[in-house]
């Protein structure tokens, strides 16, 4: 359901949102602190920056930044990048709804983004320093 590309990107965020204000950071700083492969997520910074979630500087002090306050940027905010807005794929034939059980998966959809959009990165920055169990929406 949720593709790799989601799970790597997350996690370069997490590592932007953790460093926000300080500077740049390098996407090979990033790649080995998250376990991500560089080149790949050269890739996904190049998706990210697209969609003005990161910036990107160059030069010898350049690397990577988050481009938004990790107070407002939110999971679903860096899911929806990579998966677009629909998460579930629609029925087939959308005129046999009598029969169909599509409205499950909408409201399925609907609760996971939900979820996804009620976590913000200093919320998940704050469980990764401390471990502690949260609970979101």
């Amino acid at each position: 359901m949720i593709s790799l590309k989601s799970h790597y990107g997350l996690k370069a965020i997490v590592a932007l949102a953790s460093n926000y204000g300080k500077g740049p950071v390098q996407a090979k700083e990033i790649a080995g602190s998250q376990g991500v492969p560089v080149r790949y997520l050269e890739l996904l910074l190049s998706q990210l920056r697209r969609a003005r979630l990161v910036e990107a500087t160059r030069g010898k002090n350049g690397g990577y930044i988050l481009a938004k306050d990790p107070h407002i940027v939110t999971v679903w905010d860096v899911v929806s990048i990579f998966e677009g807005k629909a998460l579930f794929s629609k029925p087939l034939d959308e005129s046999k709804k009598e029969n169909g059980v599509s409205f499950i998966w909408k409201g399925a959809e609907d609760k996971l983004v939900d979820y996804l959009a009620s976590i913000k990165m200093t919320d998940l920055l704050e469980k990764l320093r401390t471990g502690k169990q949260m609970y979101f929406i």
